[in-house]
């Protein structure tokens, strides 16, 4: 059943309609919508999650375009809960403070969540704004002293901050970018609220670590883009923008950061080149490159659930570390629920005592999980495993191990 949903028939970037199906993880429920006990009974509205690919710009993205009122005005992440995001922010600060800003002036965060990246710009006495539509993490983020408008970046919205504030010399958007549907706003958006020598800068994972690492738990609802170069190019040109410099980094998997600018504001760097260069080289511009990674899917469903089942045979105890949104991507493609795991362990209290959405699985702190002390947890949250080999070491040294979701790899040490 589907609720608040429209279909695209066109590209977001290029308007083309020549849109080639290369991708279907089934009709799923949102990732994000957790459910309380009482909801358990009630019918759960589910939206077909299938990439599409234009052939003509080679833009990946979601046709299925969940109303974003649906998605995001009240919202459960708080980016200040994550432990490999401040280290990650402070540098990504100290890099845009020295190279593009000078005193008072003003940084613009879309999606600016409870502002821990604003803070760091506040403390060097920056002006900050932030934008970010949860209501409920806008009224935190204002009560911690970061300016928050709770709304969604548009055209006009960026015409009421110009007026108010003036334009922004740094604007700021990081996971952002892929949710957003109408890229023609966020153009016309960015030109207006630019400065003439500012810098719009954004991460959003690359759409190549997805195919090399297999990372397609990362398509949900809210992701209706997964971004390379080359379109990305073709979009900021039809507002006199251009990409000066791209960045790989490590936050989220492999992920883009991207410096755009006025045309002709910034020198050119030989990494934009050079991206588009490797892009190329991989094939993302081949149909085929899409449809070999989905067959690869399709087997490594087929590895990880028989993996699980073995080991449920065995008597072994199975449970799921970490509740992300991406972890119910994978949990209902797979449709792994109560049958194989246990519950999910999860340290965000907001997630705590409530059910994971399709499968129900119950999400219980870390000392309920030791209390019913699991054999081996199915690692949702892959992209923090180093940060969670050190701290379940004592998991580990009673023989416990971790499930990598993708693989089926089983990892028993650091």
């Amino acid at each position: 059943m589907y609720y608040y949903m429209h279909i695209n028939t066109y590209c977001r970037i290029c308007h083309s309609q020549n849109l080639t199906k290369v991708l279907d993880l089934g009709s799923q429920p949102l990732a994000n919508a957790f459910l309380r006990f009482n909801d358990l009974g009630a019918s759960e509205p589910t939206y077909p999650l299938e990439m599409y690919v234009c052939v003509d710009c080679y833009l990946a993205q979601l046709i299925h375009v969940v109303d974003k009122e649906v998605l995001f005005t009240d919202y459960i992440y708080f980016s200040s809960s994550m432990p490999k995001l401040s280290d990650h922010f402070k540098k990504y600060a100290e890099d845009i403070i020295a190279r593009f800003l000078e005193p008072n002036d003003l940084v613009v965060e879309l999606g600016s969540n409870d502002g821990i990246l604003l803070h760091l710009f506040k403390d060097h006495a920056f002006r900050i704004l932030g934008v970010d539509p949860a209501k409920n993490i806008s009224t935190f983020a204002n009560a911690c002293g970061i300016p928050t408008i709770a709304d969604f970046f548009n055209e006009s919205l960026a015409g009421y901050i110009n007026k108010i504030a003036g334009q922004a010399k740094a604007i700021i958007g990081n996971n952002v970018v892929a949710h957003i549907n109408d890229y023609q706003d966020l153009g016309r958006s960015i030109k207006t609220l630019l400065h003439s020598e500012g810098v719009f800068v954004f991460e959003a994972p690359y759409l190549i670590d997805m195919f090399e690492n297999l990372t397609f738990d990362t398509i949900y609802h809210e992701h209706l883009s997964f971004l390379a170069v080359y379109p990305l190019t073709r979009l900021f040109k039809q507002f006199d923008l251009e990409i000066f410099e791209v960045q790989i980094v490590s936050a989220q998997g492999q992920s883009l950061r991207v410096f755009v600018g006025h045309t002709g504001a910034h020198p050119i760097d030989a990494s934009v080149a050079a991206c588009v260069d490797r892009e190329i080289s991989f094939g993302l511009h081949k149909l085929e490159t899409y449809q070999n990674w989905a067959k690869k899917i399709v087997e490594s469903k087929k590895r990880v659930v028989q993996l699980l089942r073995n080991l449920k045979a065995q008597g072994k105890r199975l449970a799921a570390y970490g509740a992300p949104a991406k972890g119910n991507t994978l949990l209902n493609y797979y449709d792994i629920g109560p049958n194989l795991l246990d519950f999910v362990l999860d340290e965000l209290p907001s997630k705590q005592g409530l059910y994971t959405p399709g499968q129900h699985l119950l999400v219980v702190d870390h000392q309920t999980a030791d209390k019913r002390a699991p054999d081996f947890y199915l690692l949702l949250a892959w992209n923090y495993l180093k940060v969670i080999l050190k701290k379940e070491d004592p998991f580990v040294a009673r023989g416990g191990a971790f499930i990598l979701p993708t693989t089926g790899k089983i990892i028993k040490t650091p």
